[in-house]
C-alpha cells in the first residue's frame, strides 16, 4: 500500500512557511510574502497595501446562530480591512468575490450585502467590484485595498530585543466566547443574559483598528505589529518567527475579564494556556521601541497594553514568579484545527 502525504499532514502555518514562502520569497524581501498585506511602492510619497481573505464556510459563530447573513457581511469586511489597519494603513476599497448556493434566498442575499456597506460606510471605502458566481455552499471571500505613507508600513519583521510587547484588546475574551458557545452553553453551564450579550459582542462588535493602526505607524515608535486573527498565542509566535527574536509575556502585567475566567474555570485548561488560544478578535499585537518607557506608550496610545518585553532567542515564553517557561497555546491552524 502506498501512504500519499496530505496537506492536512502540515496545517496552513506549515504549508506557507515550507513551500509557499521558500518558493515565491526565499529571502524573505519586505514586498513578498510574509506580512499582513502585500505591498507595492506606487510613487515617491505612498505605498499601496492589498490583502486578500475569505469567510470560512463553517464559520463557527455564523453555525451557531450568532451573526445572521448581515453579520455574515460585516465580518467579511472586518476580516479584510483588519490586514490594512495592521498595517498602519488606510483603507481605500474592497473587491468581493461571492460564490453561492442557487437555493440561497434574495432577502439573505441582500443582508450579506448590506453587513458589507455597514462597515465600509464606517471607514469610508468603496466595494470596487469583483465576481459573483455559482457555488454548491456559500463561499464568500475579499481583497483589501489600502495605503500608507512610504516608509511608513508596519509590518511583523522589525522588533529588537528590548521592545515592549503591546495588544489593543482584552486578552482572551473571544477564546471565552467559543468556549461557552460551543461547549459549556450545550451542557448545562449558563451566564447571564448580559455576560452572553459581552460575549456575543466578539463576533459582531470587533470592528478594524484602522486609527490605532495609523496612529502607530505616524508615531515611529511601532518596530512590528499583525492583526490577531488566529489567537494570541499564534500572533506572537508569528511575529517571533518573523523578526528573528523571543517573545516573553509577564503573568503580572495582564488583565483578564473575570467572565474569561469564570469560563476557563469549568475546563481543564490553564488560563494562560486558554486566553492565548484559538480566536479572533481583529486586534493589533506588536512591539514597541524601547526609546520610551512603559507609561509614555500607554498615555500616547489609548488602546494599548503592555504585556512583556522582546528578548533574544525565538519562540513566546510567560514569566511568572520569576520563572520563565515556554507558553503553551493552540492557535487556529486550517486543516488541523
Amino acid at each position: 500500500m502506498v501512504f500519499k502525504t496530505l496537506i492536512s499532514d502540515y496545517g496552513e502555518k506549515k504549508l506557507i512557511e515550507q513551500f509557499i514562502k521558500p518558493l515565491f520569497n526565499p529571502n524573505n524581501d519586505l514586498f513578498g510574502i510574509g506580512d499582513d498585506c502585500a505591498m507595492i511602492d506606487c510613487n515617491e510619497n505612498e505605498t499601496l497595501l492589498f490583502s486578500t481573505d475569505r469567510v470560512p464556510a463553517d464559520l463557527i459563530s455564523f453555525k451557531l446562530g450568532l451573526i445572521d447573513y448581515f453579520g455574515l457581511g460585516k465580518y467579511l469586511a472586518h476580516l479584510n480591512i483588519s490586514d490594512i489597519a495592521a498595517c498602519g494603513g488606510k483603507p481605500v476599497g474592497l473587491l468581493l468575490n461571492f460564490g453561492l448556493p442557487h437555493n440561497l434566498l434574495i432577502e439573505d442575499f441582500q443582508k450579506l450585502l448590506q453587513g458589507v456597506k455597514n462597515v465600509i460606510d464606517k471607514f469610508a471605502c468603496k466595494v470596487l467590484g469583483g465576481d459573483i458566481t455559482a457555488a454548491s455552499e456559500i463561499s464568500i471571500s475579499a481583497t483589501s485595498i489600502g495605503k500608507v505613507q512610504k516608509g511608513k508600513a508596519l509590518t511583523r519583521r522589525n522588533a529588537k530585543e528590548g521592545d515592549y510587547i503591546f495588544v489593543s484588546r482584552p486578552v482572551g475574551l473571544t477564546p471565552t466566547a467559543f468556549e461557552y458557545f460551543c461547549n459549556l452553553k450545550p451542557k448545562g453551564f449558563s451566564l447571564s443574559k448580559l455576560e452572553e450579550e459581552t460575549l456575543i459582542k466578539q463576533f459582531t462588535e470587533m470592528f478594524p483598528l484602522c486609527e490605532l493602526g495609523q496612529q502607530l505607524s505616524s508615531s515611529g515608535f511601532c518596530t512590528s505589529c499583525m492583526d490577531n486573527t488566529d489567537g494570541l498565542g499564534q500572533s506572537l509566535l508569528e511575529l517571533s518567527q518573523l523578526s528573528r527574536v523571543a517573545m516573553q509575556v509577564d503573568i503580572d502585567k495582564i488583565f483578564f475579564e473575570q467572565l474569561t475566567k469564570n469560563v476557563c474555570s469549568q475546563t481543564d485548561y490553564d488560563l494562560i494556556q486558554f486566553a492565548f488560544g484559538a480566536g479572533a478578535d481583529f486586534s493589533l499585537v506588536g512591539t514597541l521601541s524601547r526609546q520610551k518607557t512603559e507609561s509614555e506608550y500607554q498615555n500616547q496610545f489609548n488602546n494599548i497594553s503592555i504585556i512583556g518585553r522582546v528578548t533574544n532567542g525565538q519562540g513566546v515564553f510567560i514569566k511568572a514568579n520569576d520563572e520563565i517557561s515556554e507558553l503553551k497555546f493552540k492557535g487556529w491552524n486550517y486543516f488541523t484545527n
